[in-house]
């Protein structure tokens, strides 16, 4: 079928997608299927025991093929599960059944359940080990006021955790659950359940939507927090995460009430894994995973675009659209009006192939999908280890030829963000993108600005230049771009602009239409295409180096050679500019109880004279410097530092000059420093001195 009745034919579905969900359809020469209204509060106290039932059949009967639909109310993180419903009636011929007795439903798919497993709704956790053990199973998750609809059906508890868990720490519980459960998981399938920890009255509760995925492929499920300074927690994450297989997705999304964002990403980088990018709140992907594309369906982008555009003194711009398809933005107003990127979701190629159909088909002509987020799904290249990082890509690579991808973005907020930190890539990790993708005509970079720029044979790396937030109103906006347009004056002058979920098209064709005539929104590979030819951004990279930045508190019982009770290091790195102020504190004392000592250093540069730091820092040997003369430079490995000091020590005889040369090595979590100071006076090549530090948050 060619491309132009494919869009046709696309085109007459979206008069479906109006339909009422719950009705009974005849279809066609589709499967028949069960829908069921999942609507309720998720409290723990309320509605969450029916609804984490439903979620756990789902995925037992979906094991066996696309059984069971839940529509979700339209407030639902993820809105769309109506039209998609009606899209699946009317493209590929579904019928559908409503039903919403829970005995009703237990009873038509009991054949695919083993037995129960039974949660305690005053133990959150407990419930996600449950949906552990039912994936393992084939057990239903209930509570104690299901057990006698269980007696009637035969269903014997598997597992009853009422009680079990009062008391404990999440540490302890799910340590419990990987001593019981974690050597029959799946290692490369790890589904995070937290996100929300409360249901919508804000008590006790949680969304688990993307549990019956969990279940189907015997994923272990947790919300273990990713945050460093969670101790036992954050240890049992990081041992999970290490054990799974290179490349393997992480579904779901972290507990925001135990850590960041950043913090999580950052984490499952360091273990070569990707995160899908749906939260946990994505529903139905037990169903979607059995729904085939139509025999007649090809991934090819409906997006039009100049493939030789004529290039002029303008402002270029192009809108990219991220965290939209599934959350809510796709079905706004306006979609259509203006050219517009999307970041796809690639990882539904291989588990929900007919979802990604769905967005192809329903999109216009100004609608057009880009490669992210950093990879086949969402990763921080900057901490991904550098020996999986080509392979990751080149996974990559295969995907977008698969889809009719062209344009590619990439994220990394592994060291902040464009606030406090930088969203930035080193030339090193620069290389692997050109290198690995060859498929991609351009690319994007950051989410909040960025300044990272290249372009190599017609292939651009731009970044983005500004974020659209939604506090701000339309004419502050525009405002805002025309200052941009002001103080980069060459033309033509490539504006990328990142547009979140709550901001809808409407809304941007508003601020479109005030720009002025020198402005132009084009489409992404469009957009590449002309920086390509006639690039104007300066190239630019991350100096990547170890920040130190931060309070450390020494750490007595792994340090050696410390004569103060306390002495604290506070660490100011910006770029090459370091500020070292030492904190020496002998809590027994009157006079001279706490000598702080501050220094600033260019990294590489000339010596800087300054009081002496280290207290004692011949130990019980007499000698004594008041003041010393440091410089800073990094070791050839490019992330070690190394502070020289010049000494000039008074002994009884008089002076003697001396040099410390102390190197400051962070570990791969950045929750501890080590400094190890060697003086030349010293024949040993051991340390004298050495320093351990735990970062303070």
């Amino acid at each position: 079928m060619t491309r132009r009745i494919i869009i046709f034919v696309g085109t007459m579905l979206l008069s479906a997608l109006n339909a009422k969900p719950l009705a009974d359809s005849p279809g066609v020469n589709g499967p028949g299927i069960t829908v069921v209204d999942i609507a309720g509060d998720w409290e723990a106290i309320g509605d969450l025991p029916r609804q984490a039932l439903l979620i756990s059949l789902q995925g037992l009967a979906n094991k066996h093929g696309a059984n069971i639909y839940l529509v979700y109310p339209d407030d639902h993180k993820h809105p769309n599960t109506k039209p998609i419903l009606n899209y699946y009636r009317a493209r590929h011929g579904i019928r559908t059944t409503g039903l919403n007795s829970i005995e009703d439903v237990v009873k038509k798919y009991r054949s695919y359940l083993k037995g129960c497993v039974v949660w305690d709704t005053e133990v959150m956790p407990s419930l996600m080990v449950s949906y552990t053990v039912a994936g393992l199973e084939d057990a239903l998750v209930v509570t104690e006021a299901h057990l006698p609809l269980m007696e009637k059906m035969g269903l014997k508890p598997v597992a009853d955790f009422r009680q079990k868990f009062r008391g404990q720490t999440d540490a302890k519980i799910f340590r419990w659950a990987y001593d019981q459960y974690w050597s029959r998981c799946s290692r490369d399938y790890l589904v995070y359940l937290g996100e929300y920890c409360k249901g919508t009255k804000s008590g006790p509760g949680m969304l688990p939507a993307i549990a019956d995925f969990a279940i189907v492929h015997k994923a272990f499920c947790t919300d273990l927090s990713t945050h460093p300074g969670a101790g036992e927690e954050y240890e049992l994450a990081d041992k999970i995460m290490s054990e799974m297989r290179p490349y393997a997705y992480v579904y779901g999304w972290h507990s925001y009430c135990k850590d960041k964002e950043e913090e999580h990403i950052t984490m499952v980088s360091r273990h070569a894994l990707v995160v899908a990018e749906g939260l946990a709140t994505l529903p139905n992907m037990s169903f979607h995973g059995n729904i085939p594309v139509s025999p007649d369906f090809h991934f090819v982008q409906r997006g039009r675009f100049d493939n030789n555009p004529k290039i002029e003194d303008k402002v270029y711009v192009t809108l990219i659209q991220s965290d939209g398809m599934g959350i809510g933005s796709w079905d706004l107003p306006g979609r259509g009006e203006i050219p517009y990127g999307w970041e796809a979701n690639e990882e539904y190629f291989e588990v929900a192939p007919a979802l990604l159909q769905y967005y192809y088909e329903s999109a216009t002509s100004n609608d057009h999908f880009i490669g992210s987020l950093s990879g086949p799904g969402y990763f921080y290249p900057k901490y991904f280890p550098r020996d999986k990082l080509p392979g990751v890509l080149r996974r990559e690579d295969t995907l977008m030829r698969r889809m009719d991808l062209h344009v590619f973005g990439i994220m990394d907020f592994s060291e902040g963000d464009h606030a406090v930190g930088n969203a930035d890539l080193p030339k090193e990790v620069v290389d692997a993108y050109y290198e690995n993708l060859p498929s991609a005509v351009g690319f994007l970079n950051g989410y909040g600005p960025a300044n990272t720029y290249d372009c190599r044979e017609g292939r651009p790396l731009v970044s983005y230049n500004y974020y659209v937030d939604i506090q701000k109103s339309v004419d502050e906006v525009v405002e805002d771009l025309q200052e941009l347009a002001r103080i980069n004056p060459r033309r033509p002058y490539f504006l990328p602009v990142h547009v979140r979920e709550d901001n809808d098209n409407k809304r941007m064709k508003a601020i479109v239409d005030r720009l002025g005539a020198e402005f132009e929104i084009i489409p992404p590979r469009e957009f590449m295409i002309m920086a390509g030819k006639r690039p104007t951004m300066t190239k630019r990279y991350l100096d990547q180096r170890p920040d130190f930045s931060g309070r450390w508190k020494l750490d007595p019982t792994k340090s050696r050679n410390i004569f103060p009770s306390s002495f604290d290091l506070d660490i100011d790195q910006r770029g090459n500019l370091i500020t070292m102020t030492t904190t020496a504190l002998e809590a027994r004392y009157v006079h001279h109880r706490q000598l702080k000592t501050s220094k600033v250093l260019v990294i590489g540069g000339a010596a800087v004279a300054s009081p002496e730091e280290m207290t004692r820092r011949m130990g019980y040997s007499a000698g004594w410097s008041d003041s010393i003369v440091s410089s800073a430079a990094w070791k050839a490995d490019g992330v070690t530092l190394v502070v020289t000091s010049l000494l000039n020590l008074e002994t009884s005889q008089g002076r003697f000059p001396s040099t410390s040369t102390s190197e400051y090595v962070l570990s791969t979590d950045l929750m501890t420093l080590t400094v190890t100071e060697r003086r030349a006076t010293r024949r040993s090549m051991e340390p004298a001195v050495l320093f351990v530090y735990r970062r303070v948050l």
